[in-house]
């Protein structure tokens, strides 16, 4: 599959999960900021994803990979982001501008910096087999499941 296909496909199912229109889901767009959804949406969106493409996305994946094997100091204190933690987020979901990372940023902030480019090279990453090919999947494309 294509990667605009991926593409169309990852905005058409946040447009239906958000009931916007397709046109208001460009890539560059903020869930939050820019389509007005909510923690809860982040949900729907990735189960949506998970059935469309029949694969499984581990829901906390992206903060263990991000954590790997540095202490928890290295990577936020307090629940803010340490210069560590970012810039292996950084690596992690290469989708969000290198502008909007900033030291001490609370973690709770990171869902505010996803766009629509960030579900692209998720579930692009995932069907190709190289979503947190550093280890924390279990799969190499197909329908995994991660407990």
């Amino acid at each position: 599959m294509s990667q605009a296909d991926v593409e169309l496909r990852v905005r058409k199912v946040i447009a239906e999960s958000l009931c916007v229109d397709l046109e208001e889901v460009k890539r560059e767009a903020k869930l939050i900021g820019d389509l007005g959804a909510e923690s809860i949406d982040f949900l729907d969106i990735m189960f949506r994803l998970e059935k469309e493409f029949n694969i499984k996305i581990p829901q906390r994946e992206i903060e263990r990979q991000g954590r790997g094997d540095m202490k928890p100091e290295e990577f936020e204190v307090d629940g803010n982001l340490q210069p560590k933690g970012i810039a292996r987020l950084k690596e992690l979901i290469p989708e969000i501008d290198p502008s909007a990372w900033r030291d001490g940023m609370a973690l709770r902030e990171l869902p505010a910096l996803f766009n629509v480019g960030v579900f692209v090279g998720i579930v692009q990453r995932k069907l190709d087999g190289s979503l947190f090919a550093g280890g924390g999947d279990s799969g190499s494309g197909g329908s995994t499941k991660a407990s």
